[in-house]
């Protein structure tokens, strides 16, 4: 861990953004950069090399679920998870986080928090925010998902994202998208996994597509031992390069009657 003192003034601050985003989108970290080009805040934590212009050891929160995150994916879906180095750049304030998205990366559509993974290590950013801590579960296990896959599908890749944005104690009853799931299954509206399959641009991925991605990860993972089964070798086949098919055709096969347990599952 490493402070430099009080909070840095806009130019200051500024001057530190473009120096890591100039090292970080070149694909390599000097881990000779001097003390005077270090940012206010930076603490390794398992993986995650973390950078931020406040003190986030002041919100102790964020440090346990960034150390607890990869127990839990590799628990939960028996994969293994790979030790790449991932950079979590936080910023305290919303403007100097979406200045710094503007000018470094202008064709990304704004969002909270972003992960982004171009040459060399993964990248997370985010500002402070009252949905901070769902943030960085979210866009940090895509991070872990992309550093231990070679490929996961957009649409599987965003539900497990949405999946573990919630602590473990809150992954199966206390999500958003459990009410209107809930209220699709009563009128037995089940989501076609093939229409999500077909989706390939993260701009085509609306509200609808993430609660159905979501919806589909919590049905698999909690229905029974036999769906679990499913969506965990998939993964397994992915992570040694076996290529996996289209996950729909599983469910097809290995469970024919998935409309009717889905929606029973969802209207118990």
């Amino acid at each position: 861990m490493h402070a430099d003192g009080d909070r840095l003034n806009t130019t200051n601050l500024l001057r530190l953004v473009i120096m890591f985003a100039g090292v970080l989108c070149g694909g390599v970290v000097d881990a000779q950069t001097s003390t005077a080009n270090r940012w206010p805040f930076e603490a390794q934590i398992g993986q995650f090399a973390l950078h931020s212009d406040f003190n986030v050891a002041a919100d102790p929160q964020i440090v346990a679920q960034l150390g607890s995150l990869q127990a839990d994916l590799k628990k939960t879906l028996q994969i293994e998870i790979y030790p790449e180095p991932i950079h979590l750049i936080l910023f305290e304030h919303q403007s100097n986080y979406q200045g710094y998205m503007q000018r470094y990366f202008p064709n990304v559509p704004f969002r909270r928090a972003l992960f982004i993974k171009r040459r060399g290590p993964g990248m997370v950013f985010a500002y402070k925010s009252d949905q901070m801590h769902i943030d960085l579960r979210h866009e940090t296990s895509h991070a872990l998902l992309n550093a231990s896959l070679p490929y996961v599908p957009l649409w599987l890749d965003e539900g497990l994202a949405e999946y573990f944005e919630s602590p473990p104690t809150g992954n199966v009853r206390q999500h958003v998208h459990q009410v209107s799931t809930r209220r699709k299954a009563f009128w037995r509206q089940v989501p076609s996994i093939e229409s999500l399959e077909a989706v390939g641009d993260l701009s085509a991925m609306g509200a609808t597509e993430y609660q159905e991605a979501w919806s589909w990860v919590h049905f698999l993972l909690h229905e029974s031992d036999q769906s679990r089964g499913v969506l965990i070798r998939f993964l397994q086949d992915l992570q040694a390069h076996s290529p996996p098919g289209q996950l729909s055709r599983r469910v097809d096969t290995e469970l024919p009657d998935w409309k009717n347990r889905y929606l029973a599952y969802f209207q118990r």
